[in-house]
C-alpha cells in the first residue's frame, strides 16, 4: 500500500483537475485515468508477490502431504536434501558408476543443477517482460520532482 500511495501522490494533479473540468466523475477518474497510469507500480508489486510465492517452498513443504500438489520449489528442496545426505550420496555414487559403464555419467551435482535450472526458468522468462515496469516502480519516491 505504501508503494501504491507514494506512486499516486507523485502523479501530477493537473491530470485529475482536467478530468474534473471535462465532467468525469470520481470513479471515471480512478478507473480510466489513475489506475492505467499505475501500471508500473502494479507490475512491480506483481513481481514482488510472484517471486515471493515462487520462493515460498516451506509452506508447500509443510502443508501439502500429497506429492501431486507440491510446488516445484518444494520438490527442488526435497531433491536437494535427498542428495545431500550421506546415505543417498553413496546410492547416487553407485548409480553414477552404473551409468558410467554405459557411457552416461549422472552425479548428485548434475541432478541438483538440472533441478535448479528447471525451477528458475519460469522466473527468468517472465522477468524481462516486466523489467521496465519493475525499474520504474523501484524508483518511486527516490527523486522528488
Amino acid at each position: 500500500m505504501i508503494l501504491i500511495r507514494t506512486y499516486i501522490e507523485q502523479l501530477p494533479p493537473d491530470i485529475e483537475e482536467s478530468a474534473k473540468i471535462d465532467g468525469a466523475s470520481e470513479y471515471v477518474i480512478l478507473f480510466r485515468i489513475i489506475l492505467p497510469l499505475c501500471a508500473p507500480i502494479m507490475a512491480t508489486i506483481a513481481v514482488f508477490i510472484g517471486v515471493g510465492q515462487w520462493n515460498s517452498w516451506f509452506d508447500s513443504y509443510i502443508f501439502m502431504h500429497d506429492t501431486r500438489f507440491q510446488t516445484i520449489m518444494a520438490l527442488l528442496v526435497k531433491i536437494l536434501n535427498q542428495y545431500q545426505t550421506k546415505e543417498y550420496a553413496s546410492n547416487a555414487e553407485a548409480l553414477s558408476r552404473q551409468f558410467r559403464n554405459d557411457q552416461i555419467s549422472i552425479t548428485p551435482n548434475s541432478i541438483r543443477m538440472a533441478t535448479t535450472i528447471v525451477a528458475i526458468v519460469p522466473i527468468i522468462t517472465i522477468y524481462p517482460f516486466l523489467q521496465k515496469y519493475f525499474t520504474k516502480g523501484i524508483m518511486v519516491g527516490a527523486i522528488k520532482a
